[in-house]
Order: C-alpha cells, then sequence, then structure tokens
C-alpha cells in the first residue's frame, strides 16, 4: 500500500519505517527543516534498538521517503497517519494544536481530490475521546474526498519499540467504518500474531483505551513506590514483596518495580490528561489524582533522603549523577525524574556531574554548563561526596564497584532505581541506600 506518514516524531518515524519493512511504500513528511534533512541523508535523529539500521535499509530499498511538503506526499496516498505531537499544556490538558495544523493541511492538500477510492485517515497521536470524531467533521465539511477517519493508538515502548510493532501484543482501530477496518487488517496483516489482537471498536473506546492503559501501568507503579515508603518505615524489602506480588497470577510481575518515579513521554502526561477528561464529564478522579502525588512525591522523597544520609551538607557537595534518560535503552529525557533531582540539587547549591550512555546532549539543553558533563560513570564519580543513580543502565550493574570506591571523597551511593545487589555494595565498602530497602552501612 501507499502510505503516507505526517509526522516524523519519535511515534511517526518507528511507523513509517515498520510499515516500510513489511513491504508498504512509505513516504514521511517531516517540517523541522534540519530533522528532514537528517533523516534524507539516511541517518537517525533518536536513538532506539534497531531502528537506525532498519531505517537505513527501508530508504536503500527505496520504501521509505521523507518530505517537507503535505500536498505532494498525499497525492497518490492509499492511506494517511497523522502521527505528531499532542504534549501537555502547562494546566495538564492535551494541545492539539498540531493535530489542528495538519488536519488543516491535510485538508489543504485534499482539495483537489473529489470522490474516488475511500482513503483512511489515521490518528496515530493520543488523543482525548471526540477528537476522532471533531476530525471526521472536519475532513467532511473542508474536503470532498472519499474519507473515513480511524483511531489507531500506539502501544511501543522506548527501547523495545520496533519489536512492539512487529509483534504486537494487540492492534486497536477504532473506526465506524467496515471498509477502513478492512484497510487496517489488510494494512496489518503481515504482522497480527493472533485474529484475536486485532480489535475494531469505535473511535472514543479507542481514543480512551491508550489513557486507560497507560493510567494502569502508572498506577502500578506508583503503588509500589507508595509501598517504599511503608517498607522503610517497618524495615521490610520491596524487592522480596514484589517477587512475592508478581507470583500471584492474578497480579503478574510486570510494572512492581519501586523507584524515583516513572517519566516519559506517555506516563505523565496521559495520567495528568486523563484526570481533565475524567472532569469533562463531571467526575473527579480521586485516583488518577493519587498516582500523580504519588509519583511527584517520589522523586522529592528522594533528594529529601540524599541530603539527610549524605553525611555532610548538601551545599557545596560533590553529587555524581548516574543516568538522564527516563528509563534506560533510550536517548529520551521527557519527563525524566532526573531533571528535578538534578534541579533540586543545584538549587541546594551543590555540584553535580552526571553521565549517561545516550541522553547528555538532550540533557545539555536543559542544564546547560550548570552541570559537568562526564563520558563515563568513573569519571563523574572522580572526587565525588555520593552517586545518585537515577537509570537503571545495565552497564551499571556490571561495574567493579572496589574501584568506584577508591575514587571517591566518600563511598556513598544512592540508588533510585535498586538496581545493584545491597550484599555487593557491602562487600565493595560502600554506604548503600536504595528504595523501600534496608541501607547498608559502610564497611571499608
Amino acid at each position: 500500500m501507499e502510505v503516507t506518514i505526517i509526522g516524523c516524531g519519535y511515534v511517526g518515524l518507528v511507523t513509517a519505517t515498520c510499515l516500510a519493512s513489511i513491504g508498504h511504500m512509505v513516504r514521511g513528511v517531516e517540517k523541522d527543516a534540519q530533522k528532514l534533512k537528517t533523516l534524507q541523508e539516511g541517518h537517525c535523529p533518536i536513538f532506539e534498538a534497531m531502528l537506525a539500521d532498519l531505517m537505513k535499509e527501508q530508504c536503500r530499498a527505496g520504501r521509505l521517503r521523507f518530505a517537507g511538503d503535505v500536498s505532494s506526499a498525499v497525492r497518490d496516498a492509499e492511506m494517511v497517519f497523522l502521527c505528531v505531537g499532542s504534549p501537555p499544556k502547562p494546566d495538564g490538558t492535551v494541545d492539539l494544536s498540531y493535530l489542528d495544523d495538519a488536519v488543516a493541511e491535510l485538508c489543504e492538500a485534499l482539495q483537489g481530490r473529489i470522490g474516488g477510492h475511500m482513503m483512511p485517515v489515521v490518528v496515530k497521536s493520543t488523543v482525548p475521546p471526540g477528537t476522532s470524531r471533531r476530525v471526521s467533521r472536519i475532513l467532511r465539511e473542508k474536503t470532498k474526498a472519499n474519507i473515513e477517519v480511524v483511531d489507531n493508538p500506539e502501544f511501543l515502548r522506548e527501547g523495545s519499540a520496533v519489536k512492539d510493532f512487529l509483534e504486537p501484543e494487540r492492534i486497536v482501530i477504532g473506526t465506524e467504518s467496515p471498509d477502513a477496518m478492512r484497510m487496517m487488517r489488510r494494512l496489518y496483516d503481515p504482522v497480527i500474531q493472533r485474529p484475536e489482537s486485532f480489535l475494531t471498536m469505535n473511535w472514543e473506546s479507542a481514543e480512551l483505551t491508550k489513557y486507560a492503559a497507560n493510567a494502569m501501568l502508572a498506577a502500578r507503579i506508583s503503588f509500589m513506590n507508595e509501598m517504599t515508603i511503608l517498607c522503610e518505615g517497618y524495615g521490610a524489602d520491596i524487592e522480596a514483596m514484589r517477587q512475592a506480588l508478581g507470583l500471584d497470577h492474578r497480579i503478574g510481575p510486570w510494572f512492581l518495580k519501586g523507584g524515583v518515579g516513572y517519566g516519559g513521554s506517555c506516563f505523565p502526561k496521559d495520567v495528568a490528561a486523563l484526570e481533565h477528561i475524567s472532569r469533562n464529564v463531571g467526575h473527579e478522579s480521586l485516583f488518577v489524582r493519587a498516582i500523580l502525588a504519588v509519583n511527584s512525591g517520589q522523586k522529592t522523597r528522594f533528594f529529601r533522603k540524599l541530603v539527610a544520609k549524605l553525611g555532610r551538607p548538601i551545599q557545596q557537595a560533590q553529587i555524581a549523577v548516574w543516568g538522564l534518560a527516563f528509563k534506560a535503552e533510550t536517548d529520551d529525557i521527557r519527563e525524566s525524574p532526573a531533571i528535578d533531582i538534578i534541579r533540586y540539587l543545584l538549587d541546594a547549591q551543590a555540584y553535580v556531574r552526571a553521565t549517561d550512555p545516550k541522553a547528555i546532549p538532550n540533557m545539555k539543553r536543559v542544564f546547560g554548563d550548570r552541570v559537568e558533563w562526564c563520558e563515563d560513570p568513573m569519571t563523574a564519580a572522580a572526587d565525588a561526596d555520593a552517586v545518585a543513580i537515577l537509570t537503571d543502565w545495565p552497564q551499571y550493574c556490571t561495574l567493579s564497584y572496589e574501584k568506584v570506591a577508591a575514587v571517591m571523597k566518600r563511598p556513598v551511593l544512592f540508588d533510585g532505581r535498586n538496581c545493584l545487589h545491597p550484599e555487593m555494595m557491602k562487600e565493595a565498602g560502600f554506604e548503600y541506600h536504595s528504595m523501600g530497602r534496608p541501607a547498608v552501612d559502610r564497611r571499608v
């Protein structure tokens, strides 16, 4: 099929590349001139496992091309995806201006198209219930093209997005058109593992499913973070509790890790949006509000623990921050807990030396020269009063901590991701503080 993707950000680029890899002819539209140049040169502008190589392969094969003009890109399209951003406004509501602009450009591009074969316009962006219905109304009023709107939310995890697209657990299709549903089935046919995983519903159900899924996962994380407070108060171990809970088949082991809080491009904004979506129907969601409050409080609690257990005044202390991305295997810092915690440290007049395998360039745009940027964890830890782990990169688990201790002023480590073993830290001579587990006193 001839497919046009409007918006080549994270979701759009993964969607375009993966659709090309299963045989479709894909044109990606990107308005940012610098990013467009990067894409047209065959380079991937984001770090995502497997994506760069797959993108180059599809560009060389001629199945994936990029342009800056919507009109030329949709001229021969059988299907158009809208993959533009839907960021939060300051009040937590969803900013739909990028989507509205894309719809307006699409209307203009389709002015010469009258009737003809039906073309699905697929809303891939995460949008509040009622948005696809509104987009459908606009397209019908402003064009004479034969168009049916589909809502097709994405369920991509950063770090494994290519695998998630090509081996999906479910594909959700929101539409009121049987013909559009059949075209979507044809589009995705090469990756549908089981017939029951291809789910069709109305627009509002599909739109709300995306928010419900992310809020449910965020709730599990926030619940376990709430439990870390009780574990520390009573001397319990959150890791032992997590294993016991995970073996209950009604609960399962996923998203049960205690830590410094969730971040990323989806959970924070989607949970905040769900609170406003609830208010739109006259409901104050105490449950959703609690998810937000617990997650925010966990970052503050980590900082306060660091200040209380540091063993010296925080002012002028040198703190090594390991991990800047909101999770491992990505360079995405959107809503990363590291942003708030570094800000707390700087406001308290501490010196921060930070490192991350992939996310330093992105975090530099936030803090500039207020932070000293280090290429590796050993350099960041040199002469530090403490190390704070804020992203659970696997390479942090395989270091020689005896050598890390030797280069620090004092071997004190605050593990915001519970990614190290307390006994290992004890043997290495560290004073070790994690989330919801008993502290380890220093044994030099």
